[in-house]
């Protein structure tokens, strides 16, 4: 194991990691733990991960080595990934659409990443997809999509909205989706792809580079652009309503591109900057300084594209080949006029930006923890 002769277990990550409120609760340690069968640590229910049983703990050192925050094997995972300053390697970036009409009524985007996971499905590439299902736009949950139907629900917009504004204390639009890889170690599915934000991706990359089960399930990495999650209160509701004067029972949709954009029922929307509710912000997201998704296999968001499209950076040859295909069959499209070089270069300028943001926000952010 690379920097092995560094012995760091549970408790070490519990002390730089936890304490300092840097823990995304991404569900790396607990998905990849080597005690997993023994139930020695698990997620809390609200906050980071815990002890269920200190003295069952290996002290393996694995949770510490596959989180996102510790930063072990990063150089490893740059030079495997060609990473480049500050959005990472690029081998194509573009606008696309899904040509459904159904995925793309459906979808907050284009609808790109349930296509080409349809594409996925459609030619037996993957048994099965770790997606984010929305129960409400402030609420999310962790669903594995095994056909094409459940990928149609997953990215469905419309919500029940009784289930994201009655009787819940809190709102989280971050769900530990590699908590799915966890319930996964004994099923007979053997090919899955995964859609994750950066924190979930580098926990994946990191597991796979030391050979973790189960790493080898996972054949895709579909990565979001993520600039910042949210996580409140109903009394942090409440605030958020009155200093912008909506009702949350009246949102249709959230979608996040340059701004928050709320739509609403009557179909009026509204934009929200992010400096103005970063006071809503999951605290560990202002440490995390990947917003490209840097590792992933292709990286999506709205950033760079109009509405209803979806902006793609191929990464990997892997990823290179299931887009092209899925290009070439039909799932997705690319029109001319949205993928000139002027508007590459306009694409690639948005997301630059961003990056740079988070990046000087996490350095900030950190300095200020040690």
């Amino acid at each position: 194991m690379a920097q092995g002769t560094v012995k760091k277990t549970f408790e070490d990550l519990i002390v730089e990691v936890h304490e300092k409120g840097l823990c995304g609760e991404c569900g790396g340690c607990v998905s990849f733990c080597s005690a997993g069968d023994l139930k020695a640590i698990e997620m809390s229910a609200s906050g980071p991960p815990k002890y269920i049983d200190k003295d069952k703990c290996l002290k393996c050192g694995i949770c510490y080595f596959v989180c996102p925050q510790t930063h072990v094997l990063n150089d490893q995972l740059n030079n495997k990934f060609k990473y480049k300053p500050p959005m990472g390697n690029q081998i194509k970036i573009s606008s696309a659409q899904a040509t459904s009409d159904e995925i793309r009524e459906k979808a907050t985007d284009g609808g790109v990443i349930t296509a080409i996971l349809g594409y996925l499905l459609d030619n037996k590439l993957i048994d099965g997809a770790i997606v984010s299902k929305r129960l409400g736009p402030f609420n999310r949950v962790s669903y594995l999509a095994t056909s094409k139907e459940d990928l149609l629900d997953a990215a469905g917009s419309h919500f029940d909205l009784s289930q994201q504004v009655v009787g819940l204390e809190t709102y989280n639009t971050f769900i530990a989706s590699n908590i799915q890889l966890k319930k996964l170690r004994s099923s007979d599915l053997l090919n899955i792809a995964v859609v994750g934000t950066p924190c979930q991706i580098n926990s994946i990359r990191k597991m796979q580079e030391l050979s973790i089960i189960p790493a080898h399930i996972v054949k895709y990495t579909l990565g979001l652009f993520c600039y910042l999650n949210f996580s409140f209160t109903d009394e942090d509701r409440k605030q958020m309503e009155e200093k912008f004067s909506f009702s949350f029972a009246d949102v249709e949709n959230m979608n996040i591109r340059e701004k928050m954009i709320l739509t609403m029922k009557n179909g009026n929307q509204i934009h929200l900057d992010f400096s103005n509710i970063s006071d809503f912000g999951r605290p560990a997201c202002f440490a995390c300084s990947d917003f490209s998704n840097v590792y992933a296999d292709i990286s999506f968001g709205g950033i760079g594209s109009q509405e209803k499209y979806t902006t793609t950076i191929i990464r990997t040859k892997i990823g290179e080949e299931i887009y092209k295909n899925a290009l070439k069959k039909g799932y997705i499209k690319e029109p001319n006029e949205l993928n000139s070089r002027e508007k590459q270069a306009d694409m690639q300028k948005k997301i630059t930006e961003f990056c740079e943001k988070k990046i000087d926000r996490a350095k900030k952010t950190l300095q200020e923890k040690q």
